[in-house]
């Protein structure tokens, strides 16, 4: 028989996880007969806390730094925020280490989120291109396990570090129609997926605000998505190529993405940059050696500031650790996009 969740004990006494979590606590925020009604049904279901959650009173110390996040992001891209997390983990906290989870679907995030929380695994939580429900976070918040996003949402009332992905988008598009190109072309995710990732959308709509700007009508046969995918963006940049009136430029939401542009215009002859200009978005290590043009958007110090960031949290938690943690005076920022011009964008008259 499979042993009740904490989910499970909620959708029984009609409350949130968050009520239940408190329970769990003895937060003093559950009125008494709320707190009778929800230790009455972990009574009747059976529900047991985890064992590592058990050991919190006698002040075990986990020790651990949990980072989430869903499978179908860039590996490079999440590779690059991963090595400023231990960057700085290094320089502030040799003790503590990573835990990875990685969710297939919303349903799974808000279970593992559940579980994380249930079995008190990490101290807390690095949420990498995910959002949060506002009851997600009250569980959290209950629990006292601090978390930071590593993601571009804007205005959000917890700590998320990440690029404005309208800006970037802008700047990508503005470089290429100060180069003097006006068939401009965006290859990039489709727009709708399982999480709601917003990155294609947001740079699009950048591209699209450029355009605007210069007076340029924005061409729905210039605008390609699909997978976020090298072999994908491989065979969408192709049909744009077969266009009568082929684009002279392209900008791709990835680095990965403009790489497979590129290849894609090698095989059909094209040469880059002087028949074809191709912008990406990342600026990942390799971009850098190929001499890739693209947007800079701080992956690594992304990783290093949500760690620093989270540290301080830490501590506020915790002020007992035997570490010094970083002092974290604001809201933790990323300085603006910022675009490399290299090798594969030139002017045309």
């Amino acid at each position: 028989m499979t042993r009740p969740t904490i989910r499970d004990v909620a959708r029984q006494a009609g409350v949130g996880i968050g009520t239940v979590s408190r329970v769990l606590n003895n937060s003093p925020r559950v009125d008494p007969e709320t707190r009778q009604h929800v230790l009455t049904t972990i009574a009747e279901m059976g529900f047991k806390p985890n064992a590592i959650a058990r050991q919190l009173p006698r002040k075990i110390r986990i020790n651990n730094i949990g980072v989430i996040t869903q499978p179908f992001v860039s590996y490079r891209a999440f590779a690059e925020r991963l090595r400023g997390v231990q960057t700085a983990l290094m320089q502030y906290d040799t003790h503590r280490e990573l835990v990875l989870y990685t969710v297939t679907s919303l349903p799974h995030y808000d279970a593992r989120l559940s579980t994380i929380v249930q079995s008190r695994s990490v101290e807390g939580l690095l949420i990498i291109d995910l959002g949060l429900t506002e009851e997600q976070k009250e569980m959290m918040r209950d629990a006292a396990v601090p978390f930071v996003g590593i993601n571009p949402l804007q205005n959000q009332d917890w700590p998320c570090i990440g690029t404005d992905n309208v800006m970037g988008g802008y700047m990508a598009a503005k470089h290429l129609l100060d180069y003097g190109h006006t068939q401009i072309a965006y290859v990039g995710d489709t727009f709708s997926d399982a999480f709601n990732f917003r990155s294609s959308r947001e740079r699009h709509q950048g591209y699209q605000l450029a355009l605007t700007e210069y007076g340029i009508a924005v061409r729905e046969d210039y605008i390609k998505l699909g997978e976020h995918d090298y072999e994908a963006a491989r065979t969408l940049a192709a049909e744009l190529f077969l266009l009568p009136h082929r684009p002279t430029a392209i900008f791709a939401m990835s680095d990965i993405q403009a790489l497979a542009c590129i290849h894609a215009a090698h095989e059909t002859g094209l040469r880059v940059p002087d028949d074809l200009s191709v912008i990406g978005y990342d600026d990942l290590e390799m971009s850098q050696h190929i001499g890739l043009t693209t947007v800079r958007q701080h992956l690594e110090l992304s990783g290093r500031i949500a760690v620093q960031h989270l540290l301080a949290l830490l501590a506020e938690v915790d002020p007992q650790a035997d570490t010094e943690p970083p002092t974290i005076l604001s809201r933790p920022i990323l300085p603006p996009p910022q675009v490399m011009a290299r090798n594969t964008t030139r002017r045309i008259s």
